[in-house]
């Protein structure tokens, strides 16, 4: 049996196994932290800096998600220290971002919305002209990037890295010029998951774009009919019928994941010829 061990995490206690990771401790007990780069079906990057937070006896705040849960932490993330360092980085990812929020098929379900209003709301500092990258770039496989969008998060390479290895996709460059590049057609047969673990707008579903708007929808769990695992999802529905496919995590079935193939089932639900 796995060990499990106690801590507190703003104030509420928390029993998580020994040595799991920290934020997902915290994300799986009901706490919002802010974060980009984690994604529970990927491995531990680091690098967009948005979760950070305090612990006693430890000198100096660090990213919950490269940190493991041990006996008797006390960790904190809603410091005023904590909150500074929160917006101070949200606005280092916002410095190059396209003000295309209205155009956008991400704006109702992105990140960079949700915390700029919970971390944000300040003025910017930004005196130099935004670094302007590839817009609107077919990639394959029903996916579109954008690159001025990007926050350089890295979910989208460790994907193709992890997950399909394919290895479609990396970063390259330095500095402000640092961009996601596709060094081939994206040829695997899950590149629509890029998609949904993109936490901004920079990949966007051929399929779907402007289609409709995330607020106009709703979610119904179901089960897809594209073959015989019978993958969890949800599908997007409003009065004017169905409009996409996404997984939801089972770990006995699908996990994070499902095939592009799956993702089309909605076309037969909506047909015209029903």
């Amino acid at each position: 049996m796995t060990e499990k061990v106690k801590f507190t995490w703003n104030g509420k206690e928390i029993e998580a196994p020994k040595g799991s990771n920290l934020l997902k401790a915290a994300l799986d007990n009901g706490i919002e932290v802010a974060h980009y780069c984690y994604h529970a079906g990927l491995s531990i990057a680091g690098v967009c800096r948005m979760c950070m937070v305090e612990q006693d006896g430890v000198p100096r705040p660090f990213p919950s998600c490269n940190a493991t849960c041990g006996e008797g932490m006390v960790v904190k993330s809603d410091t005023p220290k904590i909150k500074e360092a929160v917006e101070a980085t949200l606005q280092f990812h916002l410095l190059n971002h396209p003000l295309d929020c209205p155009v956008c098929d991400q704006a109702g379900e992105c990140g960079l919305q949700d915390y700029y209003m919970k971390y944000g709301v300040y003025d910017s500092q930004m005196v130099d002209k935004k670094v302007h990258k590839d817009k609107v770039q077919d990639i394959g496989k029903n996916v579109m990037l954008d690159a001025e969008r990007c926050i350089l998060c890295s979910r989208c390479t460790r994907f193709t890295s992890e997950v399909t290895k394919t290895h479609e996709m990396g970063i390259l460059n330095r500095g402000d010029h640092a961009e996601i590049m596709v060094n081939e057609t994206l040829k695997n047969d899950y590149a629509q998951n890029l998609v949904d673990i993109c936490p901004v707008g920079a990949l966007t579903s051929k399929d779907f774009r402007f289609k409709q708007r995330v607020w106009f929808l709703e979610e119904v769990k179901t089960t897809c009919i594209g073959c015989e695992t019978g993958c969890s999802v949800k599908v997007s529905e409003n009065k004017n019928g169905a409009f996409r496919v996404k997984p939801v995590y089972d770990h006995d079935v699908n996990g994070h994941w499902m095939c592009d193939d799956g993702r089309s089932i909605y076309k037969h639900v909506s047909s015209p010829t029903r």
